[in-house]
C-alpha cells in the first residue's frame, strides 16, 4: 500500500519562502523560484492549523492519510474504526478522535494500532488557535503514534505510524528521533515510489543534525537508486549545504533595510544583503548548526517574528 504525499517535492514549510542555499549550477533567482514551487503544498494545507501565529501552526504533515484494509476483528470495533475514518476524511476531527478513543477503550488488540494511528492523525491535523495548542497537539499525536507502535502493528500500519511519528518529531525539532522513524518507515515501505521521498527527508534530518557528509550521501542515494524519481532535483539542490542562516525579510525602503540590518548585527551576526528585483533581502551570516540558527532567530523574534531559519 503506497504512502501518498501531499506534495513529495519538499519537507519545507511556508517559512522557507526563498533560496534554500547556494546550489551548484543554479542562479539565485532559479533557487528562489524552485523553493517557492516546493512550498506550494503547504499552502494547500495551511488551513489545517488555522491562524498562522507561529512556525508550529504552519506545520504540515508529509503524508496524506491512507488507511489499509483492516484485519478481521471485533465487529463493533470495526464499525467504530470505519466511522472514525469517514469522519477524518470529512475533516471532522473531534468525532474521529472520539471514535478512535472508543476503539481503544474496547481493547480489541486487532484494531488498537490503527485506532492509535487514527487518533494521532486527527489530533495532528485538527485546527489550532494558538502556539500552545500546536505544541500540545504535536505532543499528543506523538504519544498516540508511540502507543500504536507498542501494539506490534502489521507492516502496512507500522509504516504509517513510523512516518507520522517522524513527521511530528521533525516539527518538534527532535531530528534524531525523526531520522530514526523515517529510517524505520523506509525499511517497511512496500512501494518504490515512497522510498525516495522518505530517503530525502532522512537527508534533511541529517543536515539539521549537522551530519552534512551523511546527508550528502543520502541525497546521492536518492539520485543513484531512484534516478527517474521526481525527488531527484530536490535532493541534488540540497547537496553541499554546510550551514544555516536566518532570513529576516525583504524590503524596499532604505529605513527598513537599515533597521533590519542593525537588528541582525545586534543579535550577534554580521548582516548580509542580497537583491531580489526591487527588494533587498536581509539575512544573518551562515552558522554551522541549525541550533545556532534557531538561537539567532529567537534573538530576532521580538522585533521580527516572521524571521525564518534557512534552509
Amino acid at each position: 500500500m503506497r504512502i501518498k504525499s501531499a506534495n513529495p517535492k519538499s519537507e519545507t514549510s511556508v517559512r522557507q519562502a526563498y533560496a534554500l542555499s547556494p546550489s551548484k549550477g543554479m542562479t539565485n533567482q532559479a533557487r528562489m523560484t524552485k523553493t517557492r514551487r516546493e512550498d506550494r503544498f503547504v499552502h494547500r494545507r495551511a488551513g489545517t492549523f488555522g491562524i498562522r501565529v507561529s512556525d508550529l501552526i504552519r506545520h504540515s504533515g508529509f503524508w496524506f492519510l491512507v488507511f489499509v484494509a483492516a484485519c478481521a476483528g471485533n465487529p463493533q470495533s470495526q464499525q467504530q474504526l470505519d466511522a472514525g475514518k469517514q469522519a477524518l476524511e470529512a475533516k471532522q476531527y473531534d468525532p474521529a478522535i472520539r471514535d478512535a478513543d472508543a476503539v481503544i477503550a474496547g481493547g480489541d488488540s486487532t484494531d488498537l494500532a490503527e485506532a492509535y494511528y487514527l487518533r494521532g492523525y486527527a489530533i495532528e491535523n485538527r485546527p489550532k488557535s494558538d502556539t500552545a495548542d500546536a505544541v500540545r497537539d504535536l505532543a499528543l499525536a506523538r504519544d498516540s503514534y508511540l502507543s500504536g507502535l507498542s501494539q506490534n502493528p502489521r507492516p502496512a500500519v507500522a509504516v504509517r505510524l513510523h512516518a507520522q511519528l517522524g513527521n511530528v518529531s521533525f516539527y518538534q525539532n527532535d531530528y534524531s528521533a525523526a531520522l530514526r522513524e523515517f529510517d524505520a518507515a523506509y525499511g517497511l515501505a512496500d512501494d518504490p515510489q515512497d522510498k525516495p521521498l522518505i530517503l530525502y527527508h532522512m537527508g534533511v534530518c541529517e543536515q539539521r543534525l549537522g551530519r552534512f557528509d551523511d546527508a550528502d550521501r543520502t541525497f546521492q542515494r536518492v539520485q543513484q537508486e531512484f534516478p527517474s524519481s521526481e525527488y531527484v532535483p530536490y535532493a541534488r539542490s540540497r547537496m553541499g549545504i554546510r550551514g544555516f542562516y536566518v532570513q529576516v525579510g525583504a524590503y524596499s525602503q532604505l529605513s527598513d533595510i537599515e533597521r533590519a540590518a542593525s537588528a541582525v548585527a545586534a543579535a550577534g551576526s554580521p548582516p548580509l544583503k542580497t537583491t531580489r528585483g526591487s527588494l533587498t533581502v536581509i539575512r544573518t551570516s551562515d552558522v554551522p548548526s541549525y541550533a545556532q540558527a534557531q538561537e539567532l532567530k529567537e534573538r530576532l523574534a521580538s522585533r521580527y517574528p516572521d524571521a525564518r531559519v534557512m534552509p
